[in-house]
């Protein structure tokens, strides 16, 4: 694979996005491609850990049916918010309400400084484990098109910026620590090798990018969860097609 490193970046974040969706037909379709195409790209990257994880993750997806998929998913996650390992921000670290209220008024922000929003079909909150992971995989393929019009170093330089500031303040503090108690409570299987993926991907990227995170993962002592923190989850099975993530306003 001759692909340019920002879009080898973007196409893994893109699949550990799809593999944090909600359980669905064509997502599963999809899944498969994307982390065969991971795992290319990791060996591209040089990132032999996360391909390990990669490869690992593939080989499941591939004998996987939709409906051991949809009966992990539930085990991990359940119908409303995880007590052992939610999937949200705003549910780590928080003090109080205002504090998760101000976390998701930043993670909104820096999506609505590219012409992002959360897709409104998608009833998802901005801070959700895939969300996040689209938004990077959003802003390096950004870089790669800016890099390959031939776009001047400045506007290269701001996607690149943009996505160490993302991972220092957001999805780098809190995505470890959730991987670690995903991996606590899947035991084995499909989302045990996708947390380990997410880590060694994650470790691999703060590093590249030359960040620290600020330690964190621990869980709010009450969290708040939304009255229809339930969303899609409890209206019974998603969408037969994939619906984005976050989408540029028309």
């Amino acid at each position: 694979m001759n692909a340019p490193a920002p879009l080898c970046r973007s196409r893994v974040y893109g699949a550990l996005s799809l593999a944090f969706s909600d359980p669905d037909p064509a997502v599963l379709h999809e899944l498969r491609r994307a982390l065969a195409v991971s795992e290319e790209s990791l060996r591209a990257l040089g990132d032999a850990a996360s391909g390990a994880q990669a490869h690992a993750a593939r080989a499941i997806v591939a004998r996987m049916s939709l409906a051991r998929w949809r009966a992990a998913h539930v085990r991990c996650f359940g119908y409303a918010i995880s007590k052992e390992c939610p999937p949200y921000e705003a549910e780590y670290d928080q003090a109080n309400l205002f504090q998760q209220t101000q976390t998701l008024a930043d993670i909104a922000g820096f999506y609505r400084a590219f012409g992002l929003e959360t897709a409104p079909a998608l009833h998802e909150r901005a801070d959700h484990i895939g969300i996040e992971l689209e938004f990077m995989q959003f802003l390096c393929l950004k870089e790669a098109h800016a890099a390959g019009r031939g776009e001047t170093p400045e506007r290269v330089a701001h996607c690149r910026t943009s996505q160490a500031k993302f991972l220092e303040r957001h999805l780098g503090v809190w995505a470890c620590a959730f991987a670690r108690r995903l991996r606590g409570v899947a035991g084995e299987g499909l989302y045990a090798a996708l947390a380990q993926l997410l880590e060694a991907f994650l470790a691999a990227e703060t590093a590249q990018l030359g960040v620290r995170p600020a330690a964190g993962g621990r869980l709010n002592e009450a969290p708040e969860a939304p009255d229809d923190a339930c969303g899609a989850r409890c209206g019974g099975p998603a969408a037969a097609s994939r619906v984005e993530v976050v989408h540029e306003r028309t």
